[in-house]
């Protein structure tokens, strides 16, 4: 019985995420004003500062939705560089299509539809950046976010950064002040967020880390609420 509740939870929470985004990418166009597409989140350029460097690389956008970080990604990485934007919504893909080609940016960037609980990082190509911003938790487990996060590590080269901002704490507050629990793929709480970030990453050097609150206003089924969360971002480097 356990785990039927867990697969019954994790099912209603996919498609919880999947509504919303087909949802709001169709209603939503990148860079619209009053909007968390409106531009790419300042942890994504913190860490292509932090790449820096003349060497192309191999980078990769987990949860990449329509590009709002694919793009700045692929003008801020040395030239000769490739970013793989992964997404689980094959309509988000096909608008990141469209937008990194408006952006001229295409030839750098390798659209693939994937989920991330499955998803494997091709390393032919040194890979120097791994972006993961609203993404690794996106996952049926715990145990399945930790095997992610450990492919990350194992993925980076030596020098390289993954950066995270992982969304822990959530719940639903509707306009008259009722908390409920998020409708989400399993509930995931920051200090397990901090304890598994100090796990996978425990020889690598921390470059940024900062945890805060956030809030999105959402809708469902014509109900309007915000989903509040904790937002943990951290960005790590691999030793040399």
């Amino acid at each position: 019985m356990p785990d039927l509740i867990t697969d019954l939870a994790f099912a209603q929470g996919r498609a919880e995420t999947l509504r919303y985004h087909e949802d709001f990418y169709e209603s939503t166009p990148l860079g619209a004003a009053d909007s968390w597409l409106l531009e790419p989140d300042q942890l994504v350029l913190k860490a292509l500062t932090l790449c820096g460097g003349a060497n192309p690389i191999r980078a990769f956008d987990l949860g990449a939705g329509v590009g709002r970080h694919t793009i700045p990604m692929a003008r801020g990485l040395a030239a000769g560089s490739q970013v793989v934007a992964v997404d689980v919504i094959p309509s988000a893909i096909a608008h990141l299509k469209a937008n990194c080609a408006a952006a001229g940016v295409l030839d750098m960037v390798t659209p693939v539809v994937g989920d991330l609980e499955k998803f494997t990082f091709d390393t032919r190509m040194a890979v120097g950046l791994i972006v993961g911003f609203s993404a690794v938790e996106h996952v049926s487990s715990i145990t399945a976010m930790r095997g992610l996060l450990y492919r990350c590590a194992a993925a980076t080269a030596p020098g390289g950064l993954v950066a995270l901002g992982i969304f822990a704490d959530r719940i639903e507050e509707l306009a008259d002040g009722t908390i409920r629990p998020a409708l989400v793929e399993f509930e995931l709480d920051s200090t397990t967020v901090h304890s598994l970030l100090e796990e996978v990453f425990s020889s690598w050097i921390v470059e940024y880390a900062h945890t805060g609150a956030e809030h999105v206003p959402e809708e469902r089924d014509g109900i309007p609420y915000k989903l509040e969360s904790t937002l943990i971002q951290f960005i790590s480097r691999r030793p040399r």
